[in-house]
């Protein structure tokens, strides 16, 4: 059981990092702005998504226990 939360932590902080460097370069390079309302919301789309998929992964491993 122990190796599934480090798997799952392995992959959403070396992931995460990717992910984050690539809104940052996306946001940095001036691909998308924030002030502009529909790249603020496919940031709040892509971030929920993120989270999303770490939450089901954290249920599911947390399930798998029983």
């Amino acid at each position: 059981m122990e190796n599934n939360w480090l798997q799952i932590a392995y992959q959403y902080l070396v992931g995460g990092a990717f992910f984050a460097l690539t809104l940052w370069l996306c946001f940095h390079q001036g691909g998308a702005e924030l002030s502009h309302p529909q790249d603020k919301k496919m940031l709040k789309i892509l971030l929920g998504g993120y989270l999303g998929y770490l939450s089901v992964h954290i249920l599911w491993a947390y399930l798998a226990r029983f």
